[in-house]
């Protein structure tokens, strides 16, 4: 019988732990790894997040960044992070301050961008001045949100990119008349999601109509833009 392995037994409890006396321990573990399951446990206390929102390992932060439990004020921080993809997951928080999502509205980079144009918490104000950025996949991520105003939704229906344009055909906010254009449109790739509203296919990370969506992996260099 082969003797336990006591790194999978602490992932194990960091992830499925309702103690938080006992998360509180996990968080101070050498393994990133096991850091990271404590700071994406929902049951992990505010101070505990609070400190592994500045941990050294982005994965650890990047688990803290999308974490309901974690705090406004971490949230904030974790905006700031010198870390695209750590910024990228903090942009889609529910629980991000309009002040907050405003910034990563005008990140340097399109990925963290367009994750922001996607949140239903963006301000109208924020997602106006979105839908005009240089990115398409920041443009599609706002014709995508669920609170896009039917002005906007208007507007992007006429946008250069097939792709911004298909984006509005899933949206289920998409007025009829808009819809029915749609389905009509010179691209057969904005037809087609037309024709299918609701689909769930994630316009705002998709390079192509063949390419499955884009995530970071582990090994990724954070990109600069």
């Amino acid at each position: 019988m082969s003797a336990p392995d006591p790194r999978a037994a602490a992932l194990d409890e960091a992830a499925q732990s309702t103690s938080g006396a006992r998360l509180a321990d996990l968080a101070s573990h050498e393994d990133a790894e096991v850091r990271a399951a404590v700071a994406g446990n929902p049951r992990v206390t505010p101070e505990t997040i609070d400190e592994l929102a500045y941990d050294e390992d982005w994965r650890v932060r990047a688990a803290a960044a999308v974490n309901r439990a974690t705090g406004s004020f971490s949230l904030g921080e974790l905006t700031r992070d010198d870390d695209v993809r750590v910024r990228e997951r903090v942009a889609v928080h529910p629980g991000l301050s309009v002040k907050d999502l405003e910034r990563v509205l005008r990140d340097d980079d399109w990925r963290v961008r367009a994750a922001a144009a996607g949140n239903p918490a963006a301000p109208d104000r924020a997602l106006d001045q979105a839908s005009e950025d240089e990115h398409w996949q920041v443009r599609a991520s706002v014709a995508a949100n669920p609170v896009c105003s039917m002005v906007l939704l208007r507007t992007l229906a006429t946008d250069d990119d097939w792709r911004v344009r298909a984006a509005v055909a899933v949206n289920a906010s998409t007025p009829s008349e808009v819809l029915a254009a749609l389905i009509v449109d010179g691209d057969v790739g904005v037809r087609e999601a037309a024709q299918r509203p609701g689909a769930g296919e994630d316009w705002s990370v998709s390079d192509d109509r063949h390419t499955a969506p884009r995530t970071f992996v582990e090994g990724d260099p954070p990109p600069t833009g």
